[in-house]
């Protein structure tokens, strides 16, 4: 069965891949329900997809757009359900468990809105944080790998 949303995601980064616009596929992506986005993205592997594909379609297109290196993961540039996420929103908080970087450690954010909370993935799969990483160190432009914390 197709999932709309996966399609969706996917049709997004087709159209960041080859640089093509993808403003009527955002604005879509936009005003979606939160409550239909919630029960069709309702198991970890449907969540992965959706999110991956929404993550690497934006940073393909903030790349084209030439954001500036200190805030390519921490603009609130992502606009889902009538939300603003950042890449880090999407790294840390939903495919981490609620868990981001400092240093070495990786700490619970409890000020992540239950949008993120309802979103996120019951398990962390070590194998896509580890594809995130290298797609943040090979398309972005000259950004640090300290960068990549939330502070």
């Amino acid at each position: 069965m197709l999932n709309y949303y996966i399609d969706l995601s996917e049709r997004i980064l087709t159209k960041a891949k080859l640089e093509e616009d993808s403003t009527t596929l955002r604005k879509e992506l936009y005003y979606i329900s939160i409550s239909s986005l919630e029960r069709k993205i309702n198991t970890d592997e449907l969540k992965r997809i959706f999110w991956v594909n929404i993550y690497n379609a934006y940073v393909l297109i903030m790349k084209k757009e030439q954001t500036k290196p200190k805030l390519f993961f921490k603009l609130n540039r992502i606009k889902i359900s009538h939300y603003l996420l950042s890449l880090n929103d999407i790294k840390y908080g939903i495919l981490r468990v609620k868990k981001f970087e400092i240093g070495f450690y990786k700490i619970y954010n409890p000020f992540y809105s239950t949008f993120i909370k309802n979103l996120a993935v019951n398990k962390i799969d070590n194998s896509i944080n580890q594809s995130l990483d290298k797609i943040n160190l090979s398309n972005t432009p000259e950004v640090e790998k300290n960068e990549f914390n939330l502070f």
